[in-house]
C-alpha cells in the first residue's frame, strides 16, 4: 500500500491499552506534494495540521505527514506504482492518469486512481521582469525561460503549451532552463532568466519572492490559443488574479489554470482517507484560513471539480453523509 503503513505488536512494538483513539494501532499516511515555493507544500502541511489534530476529537490514531516531490505527474506516477497514496496534482493531469494519455500513454491508464477533492485553482503564472519587454507568450520567442523542473507537472503543461501554439522549447526559445520553484525566483531577480512559467495557487510563494525582490510581474495569458484551449478541455477553467495580489499589481491579469485535486490510490485505506476529508470539510472556513490562497474556495465545488476519475470510498462516505453527494 505504498507509503502508508501500520506498525503494531506484529513488529514487536508494544501497544497502548488505554481507550479512544490512542489504544488504536498507529497508522501513518503522507501526502506528496510538489516543490516548497509553490502551493501544493503548504496545502499538504495544512491537511496534515488538520488531520493530526483531530485524532482526539475524531477518534483516530493516523499520524500524517508531507513530501516535497517533483508535483502532479510525478505524484500521479508514484500512485500508479505503489509508492504514494494520497498525492496532489492538476486536474489535467489527473484525467490524463486516469485514461492512460499524454504524459501517461506509456504508463498505461490508473484505475485504481481515486478523488477525494479539490481546493484551490492552479493559475497559469508568466512571470518576467519589467526591464525584459516581455508582455505576452509571444515575446518570450528568443529569451531564456525556466520551464520547471524535469519531470514536473509545470514542464508538462508549458511542452504542451508550445505544442499548441506550433513551435518547440528548443527552437523558440533561446534556452530553457530546469530550475525548482525554490530556485527560480532568485534566477529571475538575478538576470540569469527572462521568465518563468509556473502554474500554482495564487499567491504562492515563489511569486511573492520574485515580484518583492526585483521589478517582477505576471502577465496575462488569455489569447485564442488559450481560448480554444478551454473550449476543448472543460477542467480549464478561466482564472483572475486580483489588482493588488502581487507588489507591483495595480490591474488584474487574466489567465487559466486547472483545479488542484487531492487524489488518492484505491488501495488507501477507506477510514483514513474518510478521517483526511472529514477533519478538512469539517470546519472548512478554519481549514480555509490557513491560507488566502483558499479564498475563494465554495464547499460545494470542492467536493466535485476536477474530478475525472472515481470517488475514493472514503471521501465519498463522508460527502454523502453531509449531503454534498446525493
Amino acid at each position: 500500500m505504498g507509503k502508508f503503513t501500520k506498525i503494531g505488536a506484529a513488529l514487536g512494538l508494544a501497544m497502548v491499552v488505554s481507550t479512544g483513539a490512542s489504544a488504536q494501532e498507529r497508522q501513518f499516511i503522507n501526502i506528496g506534494t510538489a516543490g516548497i515555493g509553490g502551493g501544493y507544500y503548504p496545502t499538504g502541511g495544512f491537511i496534515c495540521n488538520v488531520l493530526n489534530k483531530s485524532r482526539k476529537d475524531n477518534g483516530h490514531n493516523i499520524r500524517c505527514t508531507v513530501e516535497s516531490t517533483g508535483g502532479s505527474v510525478a505524484n500521479m506516477r508514484s500512485i500508479q506504482v505503489g509508492d504514494l497514496d494520497v498525492g496532489i496534482a492538476m486536474s489535467a493531469w489527473q484525467f490524463h492518469s486516469w485514461n492512460g494519455s499524454d504524459q501517461f500513454a506509456e504508463d498505461g491508464k490508473n484505475e485504481d486512481l481515486r478523488f477525494m477533492f479539490s481546493l484551490h485553482a492552479d493559475a497559469a503564472h508568466i512571470v518576467t521582469r519589467a526591464d525584459t519587454g516581455i508582455e505576452t507568450f509571444a515575446d518570450l520567442e528568443g529569451k531564456i525561460v525556466n520551464t520547471g523542473n524535469a519531470g514536473s507537472g509545470t514542464e508538462a503543461q508549458v511542452y504542451a503549451m508550445l505544442e499548441r501554439y506550433g513551435v518547440s522549447a528548443d527552437t523558440f526559445f533561446q534556452q530553457e532552463t530546469k530550475l525548482t520553484s525554490k530556485e527560480q525566483a532568485q534566477a529571475l531577480c538575478d538576470g540569469k532568466i527572462d521568465a518563468f512559467f509556473y502554474p500554482t495557487a495564487v499567491g504562492a510563494a515563489s511569486i511573492l519572492e520574485a515580484t518583492n525582490t526585483c521589478e517582477a510581474k505576471v502577465l496575462n495569458w488569455n489569447d485564442d490559443v488559450v481560448a480554444a484551449m478551454m473550449e476543448e478541455q472543460p477542467y480549464v477553467i478561466p482564472v483572475v488574479i486580483p489588482a493588488g495580489t502581487y507588489a507591483g499589481q495595480d490591474e488584474e491579469v487574466v489567465s487559466w489554470g486547472t483545479p488542484a485535486t487531492i487524489n488518492a490510490s484505491a488501495n488507501a485505506p477507506e477510514d483514513v482517507i474518510y478521517h483526511m476529508t472529514k477533519a478538512v470539510f469539517d470546519d472548512f472556513e478554519a481549514f480555509k484560513a490557513q491560507s488566502p490562497m483558499y479564498k475563494a474556495v465554495q464547499i460545494e465545488t470542492a467536493a466535485t471539480a476536477g474530478r475525472t476519475a472515481p470517488y475514493h470510498p472514503g471521501a465519498e462516505r463522508y460527502f454523502r453523509e453531509v449531503g454534498l453527494l446525493k
